[in-house]
């Protein structure tokens, strides 16, 4: 008995700390994002990009061309590939998360890997080999030529990190938006249908979601690869996670390829209680408005985006209206 009431003070105390450190973390980034907003030098104000970054901008010096991005919208790319040792990898899931740290929301939109475009070093191509010919920065620079803008960050997951991610999360409960259904190998009957509503969803039934294709298009993978990422985030940070939040946030540093630093995790951070609502995540659609499907001179299946209608849709993620 001696032995159990030890083992279980032990274990409410690391509980307790874990909590502790969390609620210090959430006080930290409150007071912190009030400064920066504040606009109070030398607060962490230093590490935030200002309007000059683009003075030498080979794409984005000239004002006429670019999306006028406010300094409280701060951007990561999440890049998803699935590696082919036959035929490499291409970087199938582009879904740019934008940060307002004045409302505390986040804008959610994907870009369809077959957008064919110019590609600053490459040529026209499918934007989704930008990552595998040139890493970040060709993938930065097409974005900023062909769209107006470049993302602050980027990350990187191949399909085993994201299946790391995952195990340490468990289920999640996706707010799917339309009627789905595809072939399916986890099904008896080869098929599956996914109504719209919560549906909770095991790991294998994420990756099915995700990446089922004979029966949808690339812009309906794009949208369904935003709801995961929405239940993701609301799942991470629920009020019954935080005690497993520092097991995902390992899970995270493990399992991606990324330029952030510690400083950048800090500053990207939200208040905690934030996270607890139902509107935190907003998602904003490329669809057939945006883009026209069609062939290629070499026969390839793209499709042609409409620059300037994918350029209205950005303002508003953005807030660069």
């Amino acid at each position: 008995m001696k032995q159990y009431s030890t083992k279980k003070r032990g274990c409410a105390f690391s509980t307790f700390l874990i909590i502790l450190v969390l609620l210090v973390f959430g006080v930290m980034v409150g007071v912190s994002l009030n400064r920066i907003r504040e606009g109070q030098p030398g607060f962490l104000t230093n590490l935030w990009t200002t309007p000059e970054k683009y003075a030498d901008d080979p794409y984005l010096s000239n004002e006429a061309t670019r999306l006028n991005v406010p300094n409280h919208i701060k951007t990561i790319m999440l890049l998803g590939s699935d590696y082919q040792p036959e035929i490499g990898f291409r970087t199938d899931v582009m879904l740019l998360m934008a940060f307002n740290t004045k409302t505390n929301k986040i804008n959610l939109i994907s870009f369809p890997r077959d957008l064919w475009l110019n590609i600053p070093g490459l040529g026209e191509q499918r934007l989704n080999v930008a990552y595998p010919f040139g890493e970040w920065q060709m993938l930065s620079d097409a974005l900023a030529a062909n769209f107006g803008f470049r993302p602050d960050h980027y990350m990187m997951a191949e399909f085993e990190s994201f299946k790391h991610i995952l195990d340490v999360l468990g289920p999640i409960d996706v707010e799917v938006t339309e009627r789905m259904e595809d072939a399916s190998y986890l099904d008896e009957s080869g098929w599956r249908v996914v109504e719209p509503g919560i549906v909770t969803m095991e790991q294998w039934d994420v990756f099915w979601y995700v990446r089922a294709r004979m029966n949808s298009s690339d812009l309906d993978r794009n949208r369904r690869a935003m709801e995961v990422i929405k239940a993701m985030g609301k799942k991470a940070l629920s009020p019954s996670q935080l005690v497993n939040l520092p097991n995902v946030l390992r899970a995270v540093n493990r399992s991606i390829e990324t330029d952030m630093k510690l400083t950048d995790y800090i500053i990207y951070a939200l208040p905690l209680s934030k996270y607890f609502g139902d509107d935190v995540f907003t998602m904003h659609r490329i669809t057939h408005n945006e883009v026209t499907g069609g062939i290629t001179s070499g026969g390839a299946q793209v499709l042609y985006p409409d620059f300037e209608a994918i350029k209205n849709l950005l303002r508003e993620v953005l807030d660069a209206n």
